[in-house]
């Protein structure tokens, strides 16, 4: 598995975890995958909301995680590696 060099989406066009039907990670892959969930959430909870929805839908896939899953987490690291940079703005005037 390799991070993808750019990533303009959390998500490749198109792609839905539930329909993965890739072979499922070994159990060493398999704990791999759930610790780099548990960073990413932790991401989101400290204010990466654009990648939350994302990484709802692959942490609903915990209990049987597949290689497709694998890649996907890495291309959301090279969303966010080329995004590191975002600000997200709140308007408090806004109703």
């Amino acid at each position: 598995y390799k991070l993808p060099k750019k990533a303009e989406n959390p998500f490749p066009g198109g792609y839905a975890p539930e329909l993965d039907v890739t072979p499922v990670l070994n159990p060493n892959l398999a704990s791999y995958y759930q610790s780099q969930i548990g960073v990413l959430r932790w991401m989101v909870e400290i204010g990466r909301i654009d990648i939350g929805t994302e990484i709802s839908m692959l942490a609903s896939q915990l209990a049987m995680p597949r290689e497709g899953h694998l890649e996907v987490i890495f291309h959301v690291y090279a969303y966010l590696r080329g995004k590191h940079n975002s600000r997200l703005a709140l308007d408090p005037t806004y109703p």
